[in-house]
């Protein structure tokens, strides 16, 4: 059996928490397991946004950040390397330690929501210690048991993604004609047009990504 525990992680200097606070309409994920070695300060991260530029001068303003460089630019979504500052506070080093794993990143609100993997019930509280230890606000969102089996359920989607994709088909937006226009649903999630129109954007081309092509990119 293995322990899935979903938790959200918050602290003014957890890595990368400046940015993700100050660019409300950024989704950001880690793309690398390199948060499990607690001897690399380097980690690679997925950007998806409108505004590079803004991006950047966040980045370069961001205090748990030392230095950073595009490693790949897909258009609306770019790699970043990033290298932590010593400010940068960590939930991923003592993983190694107490026997847990790093499944999923993705940033959420003013941190991280991390799904996490454990063999024992021990690894989750361990973790809290640590939190507490740290001054990190560690919320434990569900826990789980399964058999280990990996669980593809929500198709690589942002929890963002997935509300505005889901939004979108119960308020008409799909509908011919359509009920509730672009403007509307950024009303309903309250946020920018053109942050709902990114999010649906990107949600359909990762269903596209999961659903419909193979590893090679062909159409299943």
């Amino acid at each position: 059996m293995v322990i899935t525990a979903h938790v959200y992680a918050e602290h003014e200097n957890l890595v990368l928490s400046p940015t993700i606070r100050s660019l409300r309409d950024v989704e950001v994920s880690v793309v690398s397991d390199a948060g499990t070695d607690p001897e690399n300060d380097v980690h690679f991260f997925r950007f998806e946004a409108d505004d590079f530029g803004a991006l950047e001068r966040a980045l370069a303003d961001d205090r748990t950040v030392a230095a950073f460089s595009t490693i790949l630019d897909e258009g609306d979504r770019r790699t970043y390397r990033v290298e932590y500052s010593d400010a940068a506070k960590r939930v991923a080093p003592p993983l190694t330690e107490i026997g847990g794993l790093i499944r999923d990143v993705r940033s959420h609100l003013d941190g991280w929501r991390l799904e996490l993997r454990f063999q024992t019930h021990d690894g989750v509280y361990q973790l809290d210690e640590y939190a507490r230890a740290e001054g990190i606000s560690l919320d434990v969102l569900e826990l789980t048991h399964t058999d280990g089996r990996e669980d593809r359920s929500d198709f690589g989607l942002t929890e963002e993604q997935r509300e505005a994709l889901v939004a979108a088909y119960v308020h008409g937006y799909y509908d011919d004609p359509r009920e509730t226009p672009l403007e509307g649903l950024a009303a309903l999630l309250d946020i920018s047009p053109t942050a709902v129109s990114g999010r649906l954007r990107r949600g359909s081309a990762r269903l596209v990504e999961e659903v419909l092509l193979d590893e090679n990119g062909d159409e299943k």
